[in-house]
């Protein structure tokens, strides 16, 4: 008679995590003069078109600490292609298995900057069609506009068009063309 092997589930616990990659500590520690002068990419920005790394100016060890080791690292920081004006310390973040190494004849073609286009977006625009329609009935204005207000920020490669100016994004409160179009034969889209 033959035993039967049965395999045994894996299962796993706790969270789950988008990183891939190793911590600044293990890529700075194996490297000559720490890694001064190389360029590191932290993979949860590469999910951008525009290239985002980090050129490492000078390396500080920090006390070991449990669970993680951590590591201050001094870097010239390039997020989305727009490189910022000062050096940026990375330290709370170090800890984080999302870094990887760019090999040296890599770095030249990955490094290169190119211009993003700023989107301009309407100073006005529709309401949801709800809305619209209670809107108009308690104004009287028979197609209601509801100004654009955009959040501030240093990445932003977007803003509010200026009065007279033409926007490059076009704002629209539809549903759009629906995947199944029998669906909405009756309606107006």
């Amino acid at each position: 008679m033959q035993q039967q092997t049965t395999m045994a589930t894996i299962k796993y616990i706790g969270r789950t995590t988008d990183f891939r990659g190793k911590t600044l500590w293990e890529i700075v520690g194996n490297l000559k003069n720490f890694g001064v002068g190389r360029v590191v990419v932290r993979s949860m920005f590469e999910r951008y078109p525009e290239p985002s790394f980090l050129k490492i100016v000078s390396v500080e060890a920090l006390p070991d600490e449990e669970p993680a080791r951590k590591v201050r690292v001094t870097v010239e920081k390039t997020f989305r292609g727009r490189k910022y004006p000062e050096l940026v310390q990375i330290e709370s973040v170090s800890y984080k298995a999302d870094y990887r190494l760019l090999a040296k004849h890599e770095e030249a073609a990955y490094c290169k900057l190119t211009e993003r286009q700023e989107k301009i977006f309407p100073r006005e625009i529709d309401l949801p069609p709800l809305l619209k329609e209670f809107v108009a009935r308690e104004t009287g204005k028979p197609a209601p506009m509801v100004p654009i207000k955009l959040k501030a920020g240093r990445e932003n490669r977007y803003r509010v068009a200026k009065e007279g100016e033409q926007p490059t994004v076009e704002v629209t409160m539809s549903i759009g063309k629906p995947a199944s179009p029998s669906l909405y034969a009756n309606c107006e889209l």
